[in-house]
């Protein structure tokens, strides 16, 4: 019993901060964790409606949602490409088509037009690496082509022709975008 007191008053003179904020650490620790876990379970909880139904934004509960396809025809690569606030990612130049991103939810109009941006990404001099042209955020409204997606349809295609042009088509198939 001796020694086990004096160990514990050679621990605490060699260590005194320790003894004494590791349990406040500890209780702010598991403080921290339980306001974390409970604003998780008050945001997981507001996504619903109060007849319990899923909110119409989440992109899997509209009843056609479409996986979205970024294409780039243009000789620069586009980035951060997005349909409203929906992002699908990258596009290299003269490429897309291959990858996808989920969801764009499908809207109760298709008539009405949407936003749709991109950013042109930083071009470089091969040799000197200075910067040749800088990021160009750019965003324009656009339509869906008439009449909506075929039921068939699954994919929506965000298709950059030119600077300063871009369209939106649908597809059955991803890879099908590159050919719109």
């Amino acid at each position: 019993m001796a020694d086990l007191q004096g160990a514990l008053r050679a621990i605490s003179r060699c260590q005194p901060t320790f003894l004494s904020t590791t349990p406040y650490r500890r209780s702010l620790a598991t403080y921290s964790r339980t306001v974390a876990l409970a604003a998780s379970a008050l945001l997981a909880l507001s996504a619903c409606t109060a007849d319990g139904s899923l909110v119409y934004d989440d992109p899997l509960a509209s009843e056609h949602p479409l996986y979205m396809v970024p294409i780039n025809q243009t000789d620069r690569w586009a980035i951060n490409m997005a349909v409203e606030h929906y992002g699908m990612g990258d596009s290299p130049p003269h490429g897309g088509g291959g990858a996808r991103a989920c969801c764009y939810p499908g809207p109760r109009d298709w008539s009405k037009p949407v936003t749709v941006h991109w950013t042109w990404g930083t071009e470089l001099d091969p040799i000197t690496k200075a910067v040749i042209k800088p990021r160009e955020p750019h965003s324009m409204i656009v339509n869906f082509p008439a009449g909506g997606p075929a039921k068939d349809d699954r994919y929506l295609c965000l298709i950059l022709r030119d600077h300063d042009t871009a369209e939106l088509a649908f597809s059955r198939a991803a890879t099908r975008c590159a050919t719109k």
